[in-house]
């Protein structure tokens, strides 16, 4: 398979809708088919991110931001608890949820910001090519959970869940600095608040997952006894 294309509709009572036809690489890379004008909020050095190891002479625009500069621009002045039926087709199966758009966007999100080249969010790669939308907590950290193990085991590194979960926050840690950045970088563009509220819903699950450690994960453990 050279390509793999995902949509997803966004439907208003209003009678207005958003669509957005994705498509990504054979190793599920975001490719980026808008050729749009480039935004100043997109730029690297705007808000940028306190670790990013990446550089505007190589890199002027921040890659995670220029993929969602379509959404947000769409997205910008609409409220978070706006009401909308979102559709997720994909090659195998459609999603259909009736939820607030916030929802719909921080599903949508997730998946385009770990496509999207930025070092610190790659290590989601994997989980956005099997991509669940509108996923609950104890689904995320399942997925989490079942990515950081084949990680290793593919690294061949070796390592017990003790230090899998180690390994996990310490990329929840970086993933984290990236959303908080992000969450100011649109903060200054739009007026509204489904994409700031998107994200900090996204920013949840990196504090949902320390305190799945603290209590040894046990929410999902009894699915295994």
């Amino acid at each position: 398979m050279t390509s793999r294309k995902i949509t997803y509709h966004f439907a208003f009572t209003d009678g207005s809708s958003w669509k957005y036809e994705l498509e990504f690489d054979k190793d599920f890379r975001f490719i980026n088919t808008k050729d749009t004008p480039v935004k100043p909020w997109t730029a690297l050095d705007f808000n940028q991110c306190p670790h990013c190891p990446l550089n505007k002479t190589t890199s002027p625009q921040c890659p995670v931001a220029r993929n969602l500069d379509r959404i947000v621009e769409d997205s910008k002045n609409t409220l978070s608890y706006t009401p909308a039926t979102v559709s997720v087709m994909m090659p195998e199966r459609t999603y259909v949820k009736k939820c607030a758009t916030q929802e719909g966007l921080r599903s949508l999100f997730g998946m385009i910001m770990g496509a999207s080249g930025c070092p610190h969010l790659d290590w989601f790669r994997p989980m956005a090519r099997f991509h669940l939308p509108f996923s609950d907590s104890e689904e995320t950290l399942f997925r989490v959970l079942s990515l950081q193990l084949l990680t290793i085991f593919f690294e061949d590194t070796g390592g017990g869940i003790g230090q899998c979960a180690e390994q996990i926050q310490a990329r929840y840690d970086a993933t984290a600095k990236v959303n908080h950045a992000f969450i100011k970088r649109i903060h200054a563009y739009c007026e509204a608040d489904a994409d700031t509220n998107a994200l900090a819903a996204l920013d949840m699950f990196s504090q949902l997952f320390q305190f799945q450690q603290a209590v040894r994960f046990e929410s999902i453990q009894g699915y295994f006894k």
